[in-house]
Order: C-alpha cells, then sequence, then structure tokens
C-alpha cells in the first residue's frame, strides 16, 4: 500500500486507506498523552478487529502507520493530512471503521479526551466534510 516516490510526500503516495486508518489511531493515541502498552494493544487488537486484519497485518500497519504520521511532522499535523489523504482514498466507506478504531484509542486511555483529541476529531469530520 506504500511505495517512496521522489518529490511526493510519503502520505501523498498511500494507497492503503487501512495504513491511513493505523497511522490516525497511533496519532489520536499521542494526542492523549504519552500512549501505555494498553492503549498500543488496544490499537492493535481494533486494526484487527475492525479492518478484518491478522496479527501481522494490523503490526505492519501500526508501524507504517506511525511512520508516515512521524513524516509529517507529529501527531496533530499527521493526523490532519492522514485524515485527508483517507477522506480521498476510501470516502465514507472507511469513515465508520475509522471512528471505531479512534473510538477504541481514546476508550483505552486512562484520562478524559484531551482537548488535542477534540480537534483531532474536528478534524476528521472536515476531512469528510461532515462539517
Amino acid at each position: 500500500g506504500f511505495r517512496r516516490q521522489s518529490n511526493r510526500h510519503p502520505v501523498d503516495v498511500l494507497e492503503e486507506p487501512d495504513v491511513a486508518v493505523a497511522g490516525l489511531g497511533m496519532a489520536m493515541m499521542e494526542l492523549g498523552g504519552l500512549p501505555s502498552q494498553e492503549q498500543q494493544n488496544a490499537l492493535l487488537i481494533s486494526l484487527q478487529h475492525h479492518l478484518r486484519h491478522d496479527l501481522q497485518k494490523a503490526q505492519e500497519a501500526q508501524v507504517l502507520g506511525r511512520w508516515l504520521m512521524m513524516q509529517c511532522g507529529g501527531p496533530m499535523p499527521g493526523f490532519s493530512r492522514l485524515a485527508r489523504r483517507l477522506a480521498k482514498l476510501g470516502g465514507a466507506e472507511v469513515f465508520d471503521p475509522c471512528m471505531a478504531v479512534l473510538r477504541d484509542v481514546i476508550t483505552a486511555q486512562t484520562t478524559e479526551t484531551s482537548p488535542q483529541q477534540k480537534d483531532a476529531l474536528e478534524e476528521l469530520a472536515r476531512a469528510f466534510k461532515l462539517r
């Protein structure tokens, strides 16, 4: 789902919506503070359940998604760019699985939803033209 191209940002050449969803999950996790092992496990389980991946494919998507997020300069810019790319790749049909994964990530954290996480959800709504 990913092949590096010169003169193009890695997110802009991403062809696999599931990797974008994994990257959004990683970004959402980091926007809530330092991710715990429980949160990372919850993301992995959520990717397997909602995207119907086996363990290996879910782990690969998680690693590549985090790398893509970091190529954007951190969790918030990564979330924004990945959200726009996901909307282009899959449209409305990928929105529900993406929200299910993000919901699982937020549920797994021990603190309340952070202001940055709320901003990220607003950004997702804009990317999918829901607001």
